[in-house]
């Protein structure tokens, strides 16, 4: 695996796409300050996800986009893409190239992607993390990377290891684990709460449900005792109206009715007859009517069609309508031949105009011809004019060269170099850095002391945090407690007091105060009022029974309600043991008319210690009651269990406003806690900013001796120009002596080919030919402009004769139909006249018929007449005799009057007995009847069935009805609530199996976690240790090296102490060595973790910059070694380090403010430019 290609795109000074060529071995990376070259570094970090902005040298991550110069505007968006050669597999993805890419848009947005597909940064980290390369990049050594690994804590050097060696995606693991293991235990705090709590009201919940169930069994045995009843009393008065149903005077009634049905039925058959004769009568005289008027129409027709044949035979169409046809047709014929002889005239017009239209083109070709041969000779003028202007410049040009070297050249011999100041700066920089490098003892000294406060107050702020972070957890865990218990402390009657209605409070438990401990002592003995809603007005009271249904318990607690004492009643007030906790004291409430219901609830209440204390006092102070912490409640008449639930709730609401008061405790104390945090981190950072303090001092003193190094290294520098001047100098002169011979030659040529060209030549050819040929065009338009004209019109008069000839055939054709439509009129008439006279001779014939008709039709209906009256006689004496039979048939119903009253009061008692069936059981009586009814046996569990018997049902209702009495309110929701809440508290069990289930298998991953990281740093320590001692020696022959453990007994948790002593020196401490020495003593380590564990590639920024020729000697030997294993990209100005490299990338930055890539292979020694 190694790094292939890198390709920048708008990233820092690389404005235009730029790809660097990467190969394996040694890349060196070289170009002036400024030039951009650690911008390379900074892209390789950034494409492999570095998100610290300080560690790219900005101030925030968009200063990575171009930015813009002076003569390029900035970019919206940076681009870096690095390909990474895969072929052995490093990289666990099925490619053998793999390329990243990175891109920032200026509006923030950012994306990744591996080989084009969009990716999350978590996915590139962890494929780099696979290869050895963690998020701390150890691979990437940039400018400023060595003083931080030599004044890093021994726990950041840790990590340099461990993330060579692979344990930081482990360390991820187990951060993970712990945060779940957080968050675990929280929800199992909360949910053991809400079992708690769950688990406390499921006992009376239990109870209740027991009630419910009893309740519904006797309420079924009433349901089939009521049943069974109901079904023997409509049998029984069935019975009674079957009897009251008899057979007298039936048949005289029904000879009665037979009578007057029969007497009817001849009324209907006489008024019957009467009508059809009335009928026929009516129709008769219509159809008399109708006759007569036809007779009137049909004499009418007649006379109107004599006079219609009269009319058409007096009156004869005219034949002539307009010219004669044939006339028109010769005219027409005549424009004919006058429109040949035009279109004969206009043909030959036509010729015409072809002729002198290619008259017209010839001449246009021709001077055509003669415009390019104008156009040909002025070009051939103006490059004869160039060519002598050239010829002048050339001159010219060839003269001022040769008179501005000659003046270089007498420049340079006046010229005088001294190098005598360089060599004195030489000599004092070396002085002055001597003198730095014996003056920071002291400094050492001070940092340690700083360090020392420093680490005492991480400490106390660490132990303050932990407080913190313990108190927190506490809180969320009463909050989570709170959270549950105010679920538990919710009353069924809860729902009206948020109903929104106005004056409506909540459930009047929730309005006591009641003194911890005494709950189930209250609840008991409130009962129901404890559950009872608080309203302000009775109106108030009205509308909430009006929106509500089912059971509704409301107080009224009106303000200007009169309040009248309750005195207490005789026998209640007692001393002694028995009245020492009376109830009513640990109760209290805000309102005055709630405490008066108090005072009427809880007079002559006491608690007892147990049931059987209870029961003794009861006997002794029979006016009073006694009641028991259980919920158990003696009187003289009644001992009962109540409470449990709400007895439950109102132990909730108590721990409630307990664990708010708790809540507010734990809130303070986090508060003071979070101020003991600011005071300590506070301090820490007054301790820190001394040592920073210190340690700027030590820099300071750092970067003095290396300014001097600089210095001394500025003045060889310096000494090494002068001499390169001096030569520099001398090559210059030679080439400019070669230079003169070649200037005064070429001035020499150009005056030579000037003085030749001495043809003159004219500035504007002849144009006579072209002017003469464009007046002949210009009379050649004219004439095909006039013959266009003269067409134009000839074509015109064909087209007038063409149409005035078509024109005339068309009315000759008018003029023909004309004359036939009159003929045919004509004879149109003469049959319309022939059809009347038809018509009037038919119409005579049909009113002499129409007259006898009539004749019949009137004796017809005389007779007609006759008839209908000799009817309406027989239909008057048929109705006298239908009404006698009815006097008659009255008389009889009359008497079966009131035998019918007595079966109505049967089919009433009937009709009441089926509303109850259906209202109390639910059927209808047949249903009722064939289910219920006294044939039916009735079923006795475990034996066989009983005939039914009446008075045994009356006794099994009787004892259904006392049992419900005394069973008393049931809760009918009780057994479905038991239900759903113990299905909830089942679910929660299950719930905190799975949390400790989850908790045990993440507790176990944090132990192989942890396991694993000991081995794996253990054995990369050793590794470690053994190749920077190694190191150390080759870098300082005779020095000793050595890494050490902060605390070897916790390999977890231990940092990393670096030794270094070099030869002819005591001190082994980093901050007493010479800026050399460190830098050099950074390098070993780094060094020594590359070689323990290799990577397959390395980034170096100016790592040798402080070092000497003999220290640079030493490490470039080790530089070749790492070349074996893994790749180099090496950042320098030095130039033994370049001798060293396989290839050479030049960076330039010219006045645009760009940066660009020169590269050069030195094993093939070509030079391509990107």
């Amino acid at each position: 695996m190694f790094l292939k290609t890198l390709t920048m795109r708008g990233f820092k000074s690389f404005a235009h796409a730029t790809t660097l060529e990467l190969e394996p071995g040694i890349t060196c990376v070289v170009g002036p300050n400024g030039s951009g070259k650690s911008n390379v570094v900074d892209a390789l970090a950034w494409v492999m996800g570095e998100q610290g902005a300080k560690n790219l040298r900005g101030g925030k991550m968009d200063d990575v986009i171009f930015a813009g110069t002076a003569k390029k505007q900035g970019l919206g968006r940076a681009e870096v893409s690095l390909t990474i050669d895969n072929t052995d597999g490093a990289i666990p993805i099925d490619y053998t190239e793999v390329t990243i890419s990175r891109t920032l848009f200026r509006s923030g947005g950012s994306e990744y992607s591996v080989n084009g597909a969009p990716a999350r940064l978590l996915d590139i980290q962890e494929l780099l993390n696979d290869s050895g390369l963690g998020k701390e990049m150890h691979v990437i050594v940039g400018q400023g990377r060595l003083d931080e690994i030599l004044h890093a804590d021994p726990e950041t050097r840790r990590g340099f290891i461990e993330e060579a060696a692979g344990v930081l995606k482990h360390r991820r693991r187990k951060d993970k684990a712990l945060r779940k293991l957080t968050g675990l235990q929280t929800n199992l705090d909360r949910v053991g709460d809400l079992r708690h709590e769950l688990s406390k009201q499921l006992g009376p919940l239990a109870r209740q449900a027991k009630a419910a169930t009893r309740a519904a069994t006797v309420q079924a045995q009433l349901r089939d005792a009521t049943a069974r009843l109901l079904a023997d009393d409509i049998v029984r008065v069935q019975a009674k109206l079957e009897a009251t149903h008899t057979t007298e005077d039936e048949t005289i009634r029904q000879e009665l009715e037979n009578t007057v049905s029969t007497l009817a039925t001849h009324i209907e058959q006489f008024t019957a007859r009467v009508s059809q004769h009335e009928a026929h009568t009516e129709q008769t005289e219509k159809m008399l009517a109708r006759v007569t008027k036809a007779v009137s129409k049909a004499k009418a027709l007649a006379e109107r069609a004599r006079d219609r044949s009269e009319l058409l035979l007096s009156v004869q169409p005219s034949s002539q309508t307009g010219e004669d046809p044939r006339a028109l047709e010769n005219r027409a014929t005549h424009y004919l031949r006058e429109r040949d002889i035009a279109r004969e005239d206009l043909e030959q017009r036509e010729q015409k105009l072809q002729d002198a239209l290619e008259k017209c083109q010839r001449a246009e070709q021709e001077l055509a011809t003669a415009n390019a041969e104008l156009a040909q000779q002025r070009e051939l003028i103006r490059t004869h004019l160039r060519e002598r202007a050239s010829l002048e410049s050339e001159a010219t040009v060839a003269t001022r060269a040769l008179e501005e070297a000659k003046k270089e050249l007498a420049t340079l011999q006046d010229q005088q170099i001294d190098t005598s100041a360089a060599e004195k700066a030489l000599t004092e920089a070396q002085t002055h850095a001597r003198q730095l490098e014996h003056s920071e003892t002291d400094l050492d000294s001070q940092h340690e002391t700083a360090s020392a406060a420093t680490q005492k107050a991480r400490d106390h702020l660490t132990n303050v945090r932990e407080n913190l972070a313990e108190a927190r957890t506490n809180l969320r865990q009463i909050q989570a407690r709170i959270e549950a218990l105010t679920l538990a402390a919710t009353f069924a009657s809860h729902d009206i007091g948020e109903s929104g209605i106005d004056g409506v409070g909540g459930p009047v438990a929730e309005s006591l105060t009641i003194t911890p401990g005494h709950e189930p002592h209250v609840t008991a003995v409130l009962g129901s009022l404890a559950t009872a809603v608080a309203v302000a007005t009775m109106d108030t009271a009205q509308q909430v029974l009006t929106q509500f249904d089912g059971d509704v318990d409301l107080i009224i607690v009106e303000d200007d309600a009169e309040v009248v004492p309750t005195p207490a009643p005789d026998g209640t007030s007692l001393r002694g043991p028995a009245g020492e906790h009376p109830v009513r004291k640990f109760v209290t409430s805000d309102s005055t008319v709630m405490n008066n219901l108090l005072d009427r609830a809880l007079t002559g209440v006491y608690e007892a210690p147990d049931s059987t204390t209870a029961h003794t006092w009861m006997r002794e102070h029979p006016a009073c009651t006694f009641v028991t912490s259980r919920g158990e409640v003696f009187s003289q008449h009644r001992i009962r269990r109540a409470g449990g639930e709400d007895s439950a709730r109102m132990q909730a609401k108590a721990e409630l406003e307990k664990a708010e008061r708790t809540q507010v405790e734990a809130t303070e104390a986090v508060a003071a806690l979070e101020k003991n945090e600011q005071t300590a981190q506070a301090e820490f950072e007054k301790a820190h900013a001394a040592e920073n303090e210190a340690l700027d001092a030590l820099y300071e003193s750092d970067a003095k001796i290396m300014a001097a190094q600089a210095e001394v290294a500025k003045a060889a520098t310096a000494i090494n120009d002068v001499n390169e001047r001096i030569s520099a100098r001398d090559s210059r002169m030679q080439v400019l002596k070669a230079h003169i011979e070649t200037a005064t030659q070429r001035a020499h040529d150009a005056s030579e080919k000037l003085n030749s060209n001495t043809q003159s030549v004219d500035t504007e050819p002849d144009t006579s030919v072209v002017e003469a040929l464009t007046a002949k065009h210009r009379e050649l338009n004219e004439t095909v402009m006039e013959l266009k004209v003269s067409v134009r019109a000839a074509g015109d008069r064909v087209k007038f004769l063409t149409d005035r000839a078509q024109a005339l055939t068309r009315q000759a054709e008018r003029e023909r139909e004309a004359r036939e439509k009159a003929r045919e009129e004509k004879e149109r008439r003469a049959r319309m006249a022939h059809e009347a006279k038809t018509l009037g001779e038919t119409a005579t014939r049909l009113a002499d018929h129409f007259s006898d008709v009539e004749e019949h039709l009137t004796e017809q209906l005389t007779t007609l007449k006759h008839q209908r009256h000799t009817h309406r006689e027989e239909l008057d004496q048929a109705y006298e005799q239908r009404a006698q039979a009815m006097e008659k048939l009255a008389q009889l119903k009359e008497a079966q009057h009131a035998a019918n009253l007595a079966r109505e009061r049967h089919v009433l008692q009937l009709e009441e007995l089926t509303r109850r069936a259906s209202e109390e059981v639910g059927l209808g009586v047949e249903n009722l009847i064939e289910q219920f009814g006294p044939h039916v046996p009735v079923p006795v569990e475990g034996e066989d069935p009983v005939p039914y018997v009446r008075a045994d049902m009356q006794k099994i209702a009787k004892q259904a009805k006392k049992e419900i009495t005394a069973i008393g309110a049931v809760n009918p929701l009780a057994l479905e609530e038991y239900n759903a809440l113990k299905e909830r508290h089942d679910y929660l069990e299950a719930q905190i199996n799975d949390i400790e289930k989850s908790r045990a298998e993440l507790l176990k991953l944090v132990d192989e976690v942890d396991a694993h990281v000991r081995d794996v740093f253990a054995e990369a320590f050793a590794d470690t240790k053994r190749e920077f001692e190694h190191i150390f020696q080759r870098l300082f022959p005779g020095g000793e090296g050595e890494l050490t453990l902060t605390d070897p007994n916790d390999m977890l948790t231990t940092g990393v102490e670096v030794f270094a002593r070099p030869a002819g020196k005591r001190v082994k401490r980093l901050s007493l060595l010479s800026g050399g020495e460190r830098s050099l003593v950074a390098v070993a380590i780094l060094v020594a973790i590359f070689k323990a564990r290799p990577s397959p590639f390395y980034v170096m920024d100016e790592v040798e910059a402080a070092l000497d020729d003999v220290n640079l000697s030493r490490l470039l030997t080790v530089f070749q070694e790492l070349q074996e294993t893994s790749q180099l990209i090496v950042i320098t100005h030095q130039k033994r380090t370049m001798e060293i490299a396989d290839a050479l990338y030049g960076v330039t930055m010219s006045g645009d403010g760009i940066s660009k890539v020169i590269s050069q292979k030195l094993s093939r020694e070509t030079t391509s430019d990107h």
